[in-house]
């Protein structure tokens, strides 16, 4: 439908290799899209004990850990807000059915709980604009906010938190970008030295006369920006 407003969508799939496969049942589409979400990034520090004597230690970086992104999801049963669109028609504006709070929450846990066939929650694609991203639930919790006279949920805010995954082959692939152990090229910029280039791959600049010479190099100061520098693998 032209200019339907399109809802942020959660994806189930079983396999989280290579394009990760066909899905793994119905994707849960919210009610209403939020109004903010919170993307963390978070730094890990190892611990370095002081010398005997010392005030203070160093924060010595490790890592940087997956990324987290948080959601709070109004859900409404009372039948005056639209209930979400059904599968197959992500762009599409559902009528009002007055879906029951407690039937989207089903819909919710059946998408991205336990899989009997991997025997682990599943892992999920979080689709919103330009949000594209895997993910696995990491935490999530119901605040019930409006009750029927039986005491049946009429509106809920549902909270969740969800880590970023990176599927091994792809995260394998980042790390050997980045690895010594295989042929990198570098493109000079502006008053670089091939000290600098050959450090910032290999963390030593002792290479320097073995990539000088892999290049036919008669200098390793007067380097031609814009030219292309090749840094064979460690052996």
């Amino acid at each position: 439908m032209d200019g339907a407003l399109l809802k942020l969508t959660i994806i189930p799939f079983e396999d989280s290799e290579g394009a990760m496969g066909p899905p793994a049942g119905p994707p849960f589409i919210v009610q209403f899209n939020p109004e903010t979400y919170t993307d963390t990034t978070e730094f890990k520090y190892g611990p370095d004990e002081p010398p005997q004597g010392s005030s203070g230690s160093e924060a010595k970086f490790e890592r940087v850990n997956p990324k987290k992104y948080s959601f709070e999801l109004m859900l409404d049963g009372t039948g005056v807000s639209p209930a979400p669109p059904p599968s197959g028609a992500l762009d599409a504006i559902a009528p009002s059915t007055g879906l029951s709070v407690v039937a989207q929450l089903e819909m919710f846990k059946l998408t991205v709980g336990f899989s009997g066939n991997v025997h682990r929650p599943r892992f999920l694609m979080l689709v919103w604009g330009r949000l594209l991203v895997t993910t696995v639930l990491e935490s999530y919790s119901i605040a019930y906010k409006l009750f029927s006279p039986a005491g049946l949920p009429l509106r809920a805010t549902l909270s969740a938190t969800f880590r970023e995954h990176t599927p091994k082959g792809f995260g394998e692939l980042l790390k050997n970008l980045a690895s010594p152990d295989i042929d990198h090229a570098h493109q000079v910029l502006e008053g670089e030295h091939l000290t600098r280039i050959v450090n910032g791959v290999y963390k030593t600049p002792a290479y320097y006369m073995a990539v000088a010479e892999a290049n036919g190099l008669d200098t390793v100061r007067a380097l031609r920006p814009g030219s292309a520098i090749y840094l064979p693998p460690v052996r």
